[in-house]
């Protein structure tokens, strides 16, 4: 048995060899169908891994409760009496209604309207954060020290900075500044990491917000520079659970609690990471099996065009057939020769078929600054189909030389 398979290999490289251009034109329709499921599959699987690995740093064990704008047709007057927004009574409720969380903290918006910062107002975000928002949002520091209870207790003036607006306003270090916003001057006690860009604009925290943001005492924010609003006194509110399983119960709670303390105004967005990232999965899932299809179409247009090329090279060789059929051969014999012909291409452009394709996840990955994930499995699947086709597609022309009369193939020569 492995006397014939050697010699049948032998004498299909000793074929191709005959005719290189076509061998490769064959090779060429297997090599980019393997090519393309690899390179697509890994360059999904890296994006995958990178929202996974950012939704699991933000925390999937936390629920937001997020300030929108009213869907109704009405302006905040005509809703006052309704809701007041999202408030710090809210987070009262909360506290009552999941008394089995583990922290909560919250955040207000509010627009710089003056700073002695060497740099665009627009440019720089004044964040008011509460007690615990450091710890919620598993917050870390480049250096210095975070905010403490007794900052919000004593209203000091301290604040912490975002990676790049301290690397912008104080190359040489920020710790120990102080900075002029409004009228109030603040002593700079922290610089944060710099924040990934990872995750997406749908979670409620966005890279910008600590990169270029001033984290201060809430207390201190609304003592100094201004009070609290009536109206959307917060902008979010965010409550971290004991266990991830309990992200989603959470929200199925906040959702009619939070409704009836608005008076039915939806003024607010209850977001759960775990759900977020349920649904990318799912979309994930689904772009990789267009994906797949489209390689899979690829690899059909291939194996059509070995099985075109293995008709093509029956017809050029009938007077090799009908010899070896005269002098014994068996029409298995002819017909493991042709098919070992078609499988053994498929073989070769499947090989070349995942360099390719690692070649270009790799390359698409260093320009773009795309995240890939190199998967076994989808290079072992893509290999392995392109091997199935080989034998599919190989099959009916083996199966036709096998079917050849020795006496019509001899007499055609």
């Amino acid at each position: 048995m492995m006397a014939w398979l050697h010699s049948s290999i032998l004498r299909s490289f000793t074929q191709f060899r005959s005719n290189m251009l076509r061998t490769f034109l064959t090779l060429l329709g297997m090599v980019f169908g393997v090519g393309s499921v690899v390179a697509m599959v890994s360059i999904g699987e890296g994006a995958q891994r990178e929202i996974l690995a950012a939704i699991d740093a933000m925390g999937a064990d936390v629920a937001h409760i997020k300030a929108t704008t009213t869907t109704k047709k009405a302006k905040i007057g005509d809703t006052i009496n309704d809701s007041v927004g999202l408030h710090r009574s809210d987070v009262s409720a909360v506290q009552l209604l999941l008394p089995t969380i583990d922290s909560i903290a919250f955040r207000a918006p509010y627009e710089l309207g003056s700073t002695d910062l060497d740099m665009p107002r627009n440019e720089i975000r004044v964040v008011p954060v509460s007690r615990n928002y450091f710890k919620v949002h598993r917050l870390r520091l480049q250096e210095g020290r975070p905010l403490l209870n007794l900052d919000h207790e004593n209203f000091r003036r301290v604040a912490i900075l975002g990676s790049d607006l301290a690397q912008t306003l104080f190359p040489e270090g920020a710790i120990g500044k102080q900075i002029r916003l409004e009228y109030a001057y603040f002593q700079i006690v922290g610089v944060l990491e710099r924040a990934s860009a990872a995750g997406g604009g749908d979670l409620p925290i966005s890279p910008a917000l600590y990169n270029k943001g001033i984290l201060l005492p809430f207390e201190t924010a609304n003592e100094e520079l201004r009070p609290a609003p009536a109206h959307g006194e917060l902008e979010l509110i965010s409550l971290r659970v004991k266990d991830t399983r309990e992200t989603l119960a959470a929200k199925e709670l906040l959702v009619p609690a939070m409704l009836s303390l608005h008076g039915k105004v939806e003024d607010f967005e209850v977001i759960a990471p775990e759900e977020i990232l349920q649904q990318r999965q799912a979309a994930q899932a689904v772009l990789n099996l267009v994906l797949i299809c489209i390689a899979a179409i690829s690899l059909l247009v291939g194996g059509i065009g070995v099985m075109n090329i293995m008709l093509a090279n029956i017809m050029e060789r009938i007077s090799e057939i009908g010899l070896r059929r005269a002098v014994g051969a068996r029409k298995r014999d002819i017909r493991n020769q042709f098919l070992l012909e078609a499988v053994v291409i498929c073989f070769i452009g499947g090989l070349i078929g995942i360099a390719l394709g690692l070649t270009i996840s790799f390359t698409v990955g260093l320009l773009v600054d795309l995240p890939v994930a190199f998967s076994w499995i989808s290079m072992a699947l893509a290999f392995g189909i392109s091997v199935l086709v080989g034998i599919i597609f190989g099959l009916m022309p083996a199966l036709r030389a096998a079917n050849i009369n020795p006496i019509e193939a001899l007499q055609s020569e």
